[in-house]
Protein backbone atom coordinates (compact mmCIF):
# COMPACT_ATOMS: atom_id res chain seq x y z
CA UNK A 1 0.00 0.00 0.00
CA UNK A 2 2.77 2.14 0.53
CA UNK A 3 4.24 1.62 -2.53
CA UNK A 4 1.18 2.82 -4.42
CA UNK A 5 0.64 5.64 -2.63
CA UNK A 6 4.77 6.53 -3.02
CA UNK A 7 3.65 5.91 -6.72
CA UNK A 8 0.84 7.85 -7.04
CA UNK A 9 2.58 10.87 -5.10
CA UNK A 10 5.37 10.69 -7.65
CA UNK A 11 2.97 10.43 -10.57
CA UNK A 12 1.08 13.78 -9.24
CA UNK A 13 3.86 15.89 -8.36
CA UNK A 14 5.70 14.92 -12.18
CA UNK A 15 2.33 16.04 -13.77
CA UNK A 16 1.65 19.29 -11.60
CA UNK A 17 5.59 20.10 -12.58
CA UNK A 18 5.23 19.07 -16.77
CA UNK A 19 5.21 22.32 -18.40
CA UNK A 20 2.27 23.51 -20.34
CA UNK A 21 1.14 22.08 -23.74
CA UNK A 22 0.03 24.71 -26.30
CA UNK A 23 -3.10 22.97 -26.14
CA UNK A 24 -3.95 23.69 -22.51
CA UNK A 25 -3.09 27.29 -23.28
CA UNK A 26 -5.27 27.62 -25.80
CA UNK A 27 -7.96 26.04 -23.37
CA UNK A 28 -6.69 28.60 -21.12
CA UNK A 29 -7.15 31.69 -22.96
CA UNK A 30 -9.93 30.58 -24.85
CA UNK A 31 -12.90 32.33 -22.28
CA UNK A 32 -10.34 35.36 -22.29
CA UNK A 33 -11.90 38.50 -24.03
CA UNK A 34 -8.10 39.34 -24.60
CA UNK A 35 -7.61 36.22 -27.17
CA UNK A 36 -9.63 35.29 -30.42
CA UNK A 37 -9.38 31.96 -30.77
CA UNK A 38 -10.77 30.11 -34.12
CA UNK A 39 -10.59 27.09 -36.33
CA UNK A 40 -10.26 28.00 -39.78
CA UNK A 41 -10.73 25.84 -42.75
CA UNK A 42 -8.35 25.72 -45.18
CA UNK A 43 -10.88 26.06 -47.97
CA UNK A 44 -10.98 29.98 -46.42
CA UNK A 45 -7.85 30.71 -47.99
CA UNK A 46 -8.90 30.94 -51.46
CA UNK A 47 -6.13 28.95 -53.30
CA UNK A 48 -7.36 27.90 -56.82
CA UNK A 49 -7.14 24.62 -56.97
CA UNK A 50 -6.27 24.62 -61.01
CA UNK A 51 -3.08 26.48 -60.33
CA UNK A 52 -1.69 23.70 -58.26
CA UNK A 53 0.32 20.45 -59.27
CA UNK A 54 -0.94 17.41 -57.62
CA UNK A 55 1.37 17.07 -55.12
CA UNK A 56 0.45 20.51 -53.85
CA UNK A 57 -3.30 19.88 -53.73
CA UNK A 58 -2.36 16.32 -52.17
CA UNK A 59 -0.51 18.74 -49.52
CA UNK A 60 -3.33 20.96 -49.03
CA UNK A 61 -5.85 17.74 -48.82
CA UNK A 62 -3.65 16.23 -45.99
CA UNK A 63 -4.33 19.82 -43.78
CA UNK A 64 -7.79 20.23 -42.73
CA UNK A 65 -8.08 24.03 -40.60
CA UNK A 66 -5.68 25.55 -38.37
CA UNK A 67 -6.61 26.26 -35.08
CA UNK A 68 -5.44 30.20 -34.98
CA UNK A 69 -5.09 31.93 -30.91
CA UNK A 70 -5.07 35.40 -31.90
CA UNK A 71 -3.74 38.38 -29.02
CA UNK A 72 -4.26 42.06 -30.18
CA UNK A 73 -2.35 44.58 -27.81
CA UNK A 74 -4.05 47.48 -26.55
CA UNK A 75 -3.11 50.17 -24.26
CA UNK A 76 -4.90 49.17 -21.57
CA UNK A 77 -3.88 45.18 -21.91
CA UNK A 78 -0.10 46.11 -22.61
CA UNK A 79 1.44 44.32 -19.15
CA UNK A 80 -0.53 41.11 -19.97
CA UNK A 81 0.39 41.30 -23.55
CA UNK A 82 3.93 40.99 -22.44
CA UNK A 83 3.02 38.48 -20.06
CA UNK A 84 1.11 36.15 -22.18
CA UNK A 85 3.95 36.82 -24.80
CA UNK A 86 6.76 35.38 -22.84
CA UNK A 87 4.27 32.37 -21.66
CA UNK A 88 3.90 31.34 -25.51
CA UNK A 89 7.87 32.06 -25.80
CA UNK A 90 8.27 29.52 -22.75
CA UNK A 91 6.33 27.03 -24.34
CA UNK A 92 7.67 27.18 -27.62
CA UNK A 93 10.82 27.35 -26.37
CA UNK A 94 10.41 23.64 -24.15
CA UNK A 95 12.82 20.67 -25.62
CA UNK A 96 9.66 19.45 -27.10
CA UNK A 97 9.53 21.69 -29.72
CA UNK A 98 12.15 21.59 -32.90
CA UNK A 99 12.10 24.65 -35.17
CA UNK A 100 11.91 24.31 -38.18
CA UNK A 101 11.99 28.09 -39.73
CA UNK A 102 12.72 30.98 -37.94
CA UNK A 103 11.78 34.42 -39.19
CA UNK A 104 13.18 37.96 -38.26
CA UNK A 105 11.94 40.85 -39.54
CA UNK A 106 12.01 44.63 -37.91
CA UNK A 107 8.70 44.84 -37.80
CA UNK A 108 7.70 41.08 -36.92
CA UNK A 109 9.19 37.94 -35.60
CA UNK A 110 8.21 34.65 -36.14
CA UNK A 111 8.99 30.50 -36.26
CA UNK A 112 7.58 27.54 -37.71
CA UNK A 113 8.08 24.65 -35.32
CA UNK A 114 7.36 20.63 -34.56
CA UNK A 115 6.61 18.31 -31.79
CA UNK A 116 7.20 15.01 -32.95
CA UNK A 117 8.83 13.37 -35.73
CA UNK A 118 10.21 15.02 -38.95
CA UNK A 119 8.02 12.19 -40.62
CA UNK A 120 5.28 11.90 -38.48
CA UNK A 121 4.58 15.06 -36.72
CA UNK A 122 2.37 15.31 -33.64
CA UNK A 123 1.63 19.31 -34.31
CA UNK A 124 3.23 21.55 -36.53
CA UNK A 125 3.04 25.18 -35.07
CA UNK A 126 3.54 28.68 -36.76
CA UNK A 127 3.85 31.36 -33.73
CA UNK A 128 4.38 35.32 -34.81
CA UNK A 129 4.64 38.37 -33.20
CA UNK A 130 4.90 41.60 -33.99
CA UNK A 131 3.93 45.29 -31.54
CA UNK A 132 0.27 44.57 -32.79
CA UNK A 133 0.19 41.54 -30.97
CA UNK A 134 0.44 37.95 -31.63
CA UNK A 135 -0.29 34.92 -33.10
CA UNK A 136 -0.65 31.12 -32.63
CA UNK A 137 -1.41 28.69 -35.60
CA UNK A 138 -2.14 24.89 -35.36
CA UNK A 139 -1.85 22.88 -38.18
CA UNK A 140 -4.59 20.87 -37.72
CA UNK A 141 -4.46 17.70 -40.02
CA UNK A 142 -4.37 13.70 -41.27
CA UNK A 143 -1.45 11.96 -42.53
CA UNK A 144 0.46 15.19 -41.93
CA UNK A 145 4.68 15.46 -42.96
CA UNK A 146 6.90 18.54 -42.85
CA UNK A 147 7.83 18.28 -46.33
CA UNK A 148 3.80 18.31 -47.42
CA UNK A 149 3.99 21.64 -44.34
CA UNK A 150 6.50 22.92 -46.30
CA UNK A 151 4.94 22.72 -49.51
CA UNK A 152 1.54 24.47 -48.41
CA UNK A 153 3.98 27.52 -46.92
CA UNK A 154 4.94 27.97 -51.16
CA UNK A 155 1.67 27.91 -52.16
CA UNK A 156 0.69 30.00 -49.21
CA UNK A 157 3.10 32.22 -49.95
CA UNK A 158 2.78 32.14 -54.09
CA UNK A 159 -0.91 32.70 -53.95
CA UNK A 160 -1.30 35.14 -51.04
CA UNK A 161 -3.42 33.10 -49.40
CA UNK A 162 -2.26 34.31 -45.67
CA UNK A 163 -3.02 38.01 -46.80
CA UNK A 164 -6.54 36.86 -47.99
CA UNK A 165 -7.19 35.63 -44.39
CA UNK A 166 -5.07 38.18 -42.38
CA UNK A 167 -8.10 40.47 -44.40
CA UNK A 168 -10.71 38.52 -43.20
CA UNK A 169 -10.03 38.14 -40.06
CA UNK A 170 -8.72 41.91 -39.50
CA UNK A 171 -12.43 42.65 -40.66
CA UNK A 172 -13.30 39.92 -37.97
CA UNK A 173 -12.05 42.41 -35.24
Amino acid sequence: MKKLLTLSLIFLMWACSSSPSIQQYYVEKSQDPSFLVMDIPTSILGIDQATLNDEEREALASFQKFNILLFRKTDENQNQFDNELDTVRGILDNKTFDPLLVLSDPEYSGKLVLQGSLDRPDEIIFFGSSIQGFIVARLIGRKMQVDKAMLLAGVLQREGAMERAAKHLGQMF
